[in-house]
């Protein structure tokens, strides 16, 4: 769409120019040396040229969508002193997360629940749940929302977050039909919450692997009676961010558009995935301000992407004894990226950025060929 405030001929200026003057000039600039000596191979069978042209793409890529990803700024919270794990909430809150994600390692008593959200306005933020006192009872985590929730007076419909549970992740027996019950009781008791949550791996070459079981899902739930639908509006995806900036900006873009062909597989209505990203525990090394400076990198990676929710790991995760600042601080800074990025930076504004970018769109379309293959072999 042009501009109104634009000359009619304002475009005049910038003449097309095509493919092969673009490679003319490309060859006369390297001399003697080939294009192909920049190709970048991420992984196996993939092949990405320096250059890329919008004569490459037999059809124009249209953006994801035509409206801004406001991403959920999403912030950690270990949950193993309850009044310890509420100061950093409330820390976590006033540096402007906007959604926080509670690890347990075994589920608190109901009383110790209201406690660690007190001060909290729950229907305000976005509430996640993960670790494996969740993976062991995720419905109990559900109930105490409930209770919480008739505590406060705040209607149920008002809260809205996740469980980090993905019981086929696990090499036991899978209660499937408990699942069902679950999904049944959150749609009825707390319909803003999604019950599932795959973990996707870092493999390039696993998104293949990573869609076969998520439809593993929509086939099991649906030989007990719950529709592919129901089930894939109660799913999300983990998707761990790493440091290579390109392909994990088309990770995620390819990632969107293959959930799109799962559904339509089974006659469901299009609508992209939910998208949780988060920093690989690995990706940090002992130089700490480095992993500062790595870790805003990442982060646009994850929000040129389209994520939907973004969770920075502090520069001296893994490492907090060689810190000489308080881990407060740290946390700080992690929260700060993000407001960096969404509230002066202004990505919040934009919807799909990465669109347009002829060499992230051939990246994203070889990722999605690719991964589809090894959906159906």
């Amino acid at each position: 769409m042009k501009d109104k405030n634009l000359p009619a001929d304002f475009f005049t200026e910038f003449p097309p120019v095509g493919r092969e003057e673009w490679l003319q000039y490309i060859a006369k600039s390297l001399k003697d040396k080939p294009l192909e000596a920049f190709d970048w191979y991420p992984a196996d069978g993939l092949k990405v040229s320096p250059f890329a042209h919008a004569d490459d793409l037999p059809v124009q890529p249209l953006p994801l969508s035509d409206s801004p990803n406001n991403w959920e700024i999403c912030e950690d919270i270990i949950v193993n002193d309850i009044r310890a794990a509420n100061r950093q909430a409330l820390e976590a809150l006033e540096g402007g997360a906007e959604g926080l994600t509670f690890f347990f390692d075994s589920l608190p008593a109901t009383d110790d629940f209201s406690v660690l959200f007190d001060g909290i306005f729950p229907d305000y933020i976005g509430l996640h749940f993960a670790g494996p006192g969740v993976a062991q009872n995720p419905g109990a985590v559900l109930a105490n929302l409930e209770r919480l929730a008739a505590v406060r007076d705040i209607p149920v419909s008002q809260l809205h977050g996740s469980l980090h549970f993905d019981p086929a992740a696990s090499s036991g027996i899978i209660d499937w039909r408990y699942l069902a019950d679950l999904i049944g009781y959150a749609q009825t008791q707390l319909p803003g919450f999604r019950v599932i949550t795959l973990a996707l791996g870092h493999d390039v070459a696993g998104l293949g692997a990573d869609l076969r079981r998520a439809n593993q899902y929509l086939e099991k739930l649906a030989e007990r009676g719950v529709p592919a639908e129901q089930t894939a509006a109660q799913m999300q995806f983990s998707m761990p961010v790493g440091k290579r900036y390109f392909l994990e900006i088309a990770r995620i873009r390819a990632f969107k558009l293959l959930w799109l062909n799962v559904l339509k597989g089974w006659s469901v209505a299009p609508e992209y995935p939910v998208v949780s990203a988060r920093f690989r525990a690995d990706v940090y090394t002992d130089d700490l301000h480095t992993n500062m400076i790595a870790a805003t990198t990442m982060a646009m990676s994850a929000v040129l992407g389209g994520t939907d929710r973004l969770t920075v790991l502090p520069f001296d995760a893994g490492r907090e004894g060689q810190s000489p600042y308080p881990q407060a601080f740290s946390r700080r800074i992690a929260g700060n990226v993000q407001q960096l990025l969404k509230l002066e930076s202004g990505l919040v504004e934009v919807a799909d950025p990465a669109a347009g970018s002829y060499y992230i769109e051939q990246l994203t379309r070889q990722l999605a060929e690719k991964a589809w293959e090894a959906f159906g072999a």
